[in-house]
């Protein structure tokens, strides 16, 4: 089962809509398929409902993480004390070292291999989403997530005793993300929906709206779920999230199609590309984005996407409950306060983006990136390693919100690196920086285990060993950046695809519904 749901999923290239194409200046919602009469037509309506479904969907995923958290925890506690009562342990009795443990290394392969299945999933969805729409596509998807989310009473409930002799068969539940592409798939679908209706003046706009519905269900939802699970415990939590899968299903009837049809292409439909030399095309193009590493600079900001995607948010909440005595719904509560300091830090950002920019200060819009990502870098950096020195909760608290204020890291890094290649190849490098942060989701979950694993052995000090870690990799991402240098258009080769020819930049007949 794959309860892992990141609130800021990067949505940088959704899949093949081919986000570099000239933005039109005015919606071409007309050259759409027909509408129902119960869809709504007005973009501007549209993105409202796609925004609507993405907080539901952040905010029932981060209302399940914890109390799912804490019936695998019961489920383990029950196998450690050799307990076959039907009811939940006390929890502070589950925090012995033994059980925390296997926890840790349990909730980091359930992410590894959630992680490794989305990899493998993406592309594929992205051309099923070019071949018969967004809607029909995010609505796979969030089947899966369905399926998903009301499988966790069932494994953890009748099925409990099976999880208690062996916890490794939740990793099943990852199965459902081959069927619809799970939670991400369905957010850079509704991503690209947006995308499809809003003109160049409302772009911005729009995007802001999913931004607020996503960052609202981010802040809300752990707050809900620990307040319930501390009055009602963990089941209420699961049953009201599995009562909002309806809802969803009942928010997307009133969504049109919005991908494109183009009545020519589609009398012309022998010349189009067959599926396989779309896949064809699709590794032709993956070859060629791994080619843009051959830019030392474009390499370095791969590096600290790499090290800076492993989320530490499940080892911060064992972590937290086991050393300081908290109980995983008190716990929970710590993300919500967090999530509005990252809200603050991203509306405030632009800001002082500006004044950086202004005639005083006097930096180029690529050094005030560079600046603004390195200071963010060693603000974490230091967040870590205060935590890592912290024996009580309150100077953990305060090095942990300090920490947030550099919580705008990952989206500075790629500002940096798009200056390295020109326009029409942003989506191929942001693409490629979406696999090095798979690729460091499925390396930092075991790593941040094992450090948890390590720290419970060597008692004093080293307890915070997962924070020591999450210090030396943020310190290294921030010499990293130290390296980078401002791109030369005069020299040859050091902005990548000056000399491309546009027809290899994508496919000259994306795949439409026929």
């Amino acid at each position: 089962m794959s309860i892992s749901l990141h609130p800021y999923d990067h949505e940088d290239a959704p899949f093949l809509d081919h986000p570099d194409e000239p933005i039109p200046d005015e919606p071409i919602y007309d050259q759409r398929r027909p509408t129902s009469k119960w869809h709504v037509r007005s973009p501007r309506t549209i993105v409202l409902i796609i925004a609507s479904i993405k907080f539901v969907l952040v905010m029932s995923g981060m209302m399940l993480l914890l109390p799912v958290y804490r019936l695998i925890e019961d489920a383990l506690c029950h196998a450690h004390y050799h307990d076959d009562s039907p009811g939940l342990i006390d929890e502070m009795k589950c925090k012995v070292d033994q059980v925390q443990s296997r926890l840790a290394f349990l909730v980091g392969w359930l992410g590894v291999v959630g992680s490794v299945f989305n990899f493998i999933v993406a592309y594929p969805y992205g051309l099923l989403a070019d071949r018969i729409g967004r809607k029909p596509t995010a609505l796979f998807a969030y089947s899966g997530v369905a399926v998903s989310f009301l499988l966790s009473p069932l494994l953890l409930g009748p099925g409990a005793n099976v999880i208690r002799a062996n916890p490794y068969v939740l990793l099943t539940g990852t199965l459902f993300t081959i069927f619809g592409g799970g939670a991400p798939v369905m957010l850079r679908a509704l991503y690209a929906m947006a995308t499809d209706v809003s003109s160049a003046e409302d772009r911005a706009k729009h995007f802001l709206y999913l931004t607020m519905g996503t960052t609202a269900g981010a802040i809300l939802g752990p707050l809900c779920g620990g307040l319930l699970m501390e009055s009602f415990g963990p089941w209420l939590p699961i049953w009201i999230v599995a009562s909002t899968v309806p809802v969803v299903f009942v928010i997307f009837a009133f969504l049109p199609e919005t991908l494109v049809v183009d009545t020519k292409e589609r009398q012309t439909t022998a010349q189009q590309l067959t599926l396989r030399q779309h896949v064809a095309k699709g590794i032709q193009d993956l070859l060629r984005s791994l080619y843009m590493m051959r830019n030392v600079n474009i390499a370095l900001c791969m590096l600290v996407i790499l090290f800076t995607s492993s989320a530490e948010t499940s080892i911060l909440v064992q972590y937290i409950s086991k050393h300081f005595g908290w109980t995983l719904a008190e716990t929970s509560v710590l993300l919500a306060p967090r999530g509005v300091i990252n809200l603050l830090v991203l509306g405030l950002l632009p800001k002082l983006g500006d004044r950086l920019v202004s005639p005083r200060f006097g930096f180029t819009a690529f050094e005030k990136d560079l600046l603004l990502a390195k200071v963010s870098l060693c603000v974490v950096a230091l967040s870590a390693l205060g935590r890592f020195f912290s024996g009580t909760i309150g100077p953990f608290l305060v090095a942990l919100f300090i920490g947030s204020l550099g919580a705008a890291e990952s989206p500075l890094v790629r500002a940096v690196m798009s200056s390295y290649v020109q326009p029409s190849f942003t989506s191929r490098l942001f693409a490629l920086a979406g696999m090095f942060e798979v690729i460091g989701t499925v390396l930092g979950g075991p790593v941040f285990a094992w450090c948890f694993g390590k720290g419970l052995q060597w008692k004093g000090i080293w307890t915070g060993l997962p924070w020591l870690y999450m210090a030396l990799a943020m310190g290294l991402c921030a010499g990293a950046l130290l390296l980078v240098r401002p791109p030369n258009g005069d020299d040859e080769g050091d902005v990548f695809g000056e000399a491309e020819d546009d027809d290899d930049v994508r496919p000259a007949n994306p795949i439409r519904l026929v």
